[in-house]
């Protein structure tokens, strides 16, 4: 039985790079069509970015 990876995407384009190549690999190690259980969570990119970006007083906080 293979392990259940999961995915946090933070852009698409990473997140469906690493979704491919885990489809790939599975492929190659478990047969045709196999590939492990998968699961994919995203937020917006901007949720991630929202908190750096707040202010506090007049400084910017990072």
């Amino acid at each position: 039985m293979t392990k259940h990876i999961g995915i946090v995407a933070v852009s698409s384009e990473g997140a469906a790079l690493c979704y491919r190549t885990i489809c790939l690999e599975g492929a190659e190690f478990l047969g045709p069509h196999e590939h492990p259980e998968i699961t994919l969570h995203g937020f917006s990119l901007g949720s991630y970015q929202r908190p750096s970006r707040r202010t506090v007083g007049t400084q910017s906080v990072r």
